[in-house]
C-alpha cells in the first residue's frame, strides 16, 4: 500500500481562509548582532485534546501524538480552539461622579470555541462516520470531561456543549469544517447541609 501525503495547510487555507505554515518549525533565528539562536522542536501535544463522557472517548490528534500515547482511535487533528472569559462585577456609580464602585467580585465560565476539520482519510469520500462521532459527542447531555493541555493550564476539566455548526469545504469533498461552542463547568461546591 504507498503512502497518502494530505496537505492540512490547503485544508484548513480552504475552510479558515488561513494562510498556511509549511509545518517545519523555525530552528534557526539571525539576530541584528549576527548570533545565532538554536530552538528545541515544539511540542506537538500541546495541540492535541480528549473529550471523555460514558465510557466513550474522542480523541483530536496528530499523528506522531497516536504512535507515542497509543491511542487508538482519532477522530481528526488538532482543533483550533478560542477561550474567553469575564468577570462578573456588580459596579455602583457614585452620585455626581464619574467614580463606580465595585461591589461584587466572581469570575463567569469560559466560553470556548473549537473548530477544525474532519477528513475520511481512508476513502477519501464524505466524512460519514467522522460527524457522527462529532454529534454523537454534541448530543450528550452532560458534563464532558476535558484533556489536554490547553485546557488544563486554563484550570478546565469538564465542559458542556452549547451549539454545533458542520459545513461543507469547498474543493475537498472528503473534508468537513466543524465548529463547536462549549463552556466550562465545575462542580457545585456545597450542599444544602454544608452551604
Amino acid at each position: 500500500m504507498a503512502d497518502v501525503i494530505l496537505n492540512l495547510g490547503q485544508r484548513y487555507a480552504a475552510a479558515f481562509g488561513l494562510l498556511s505554515l509549511n509545518g517545519k518549525p523555525n530552528k534557526v533565528r539571525i539576530n541584528n548582532d549576527y548570533k545565532l539562536e538554536f530552538f528545541e522542536e515544539p511540542n506537538e501535544d500541546i495541540a492535541n485534546i480528549s473529550f471523555k463522557f460514558d465510557n466513550t472517548r474522542v480523541n483530536f490528534a496528530s499523528v506522531p501524538f497516536v504512535n507515542k500515547k497509543g491511542l487508538d482511535k482519532i477522530i481528526a487533528p488538532p482543533p483550533v480552539i478560542n477561550f474567553s472569559r469575564s468577570k462578573h462585577l456588580i459596579e455602583t456609580p457614585i452620585n455626581g461622579s464619574d467614580d463606580v464602585v465595585v461591589e461584587l467580585w466572581g469570575m463567569k465560565s469560559w466560553d470556548i470555541r473549537i473548530s477544525g476539520i474532519l477528513i475520511d482519510i481512508d476513502n477519501h469520500h464524505y466524512p460519514s462516520s467522522q460527524i457522527k462521532e462529532l454529534y454523537k459527542l454534541f448530543r450528550y447531555n452532560g458534563v464532558v470531561n476535558v484533556i489536554g493541555d490547553q485546557f488544563l493550564e486554563k484550570e478546565i476539566d469538564s465542559v458542556y456543549f452549547k451549539s454545533i455548526q458542520i459545513n461543507p469545504v469547498v474543493g475537498f469533498a472528503d473534508t468537513i469544517k466543524f465548529s463547536l461552542t462549549a463552556r466550562s463547568i465545575n462542580p457545585v461546591g456545597f450542599t444544602l447541609l454544608n452551604p
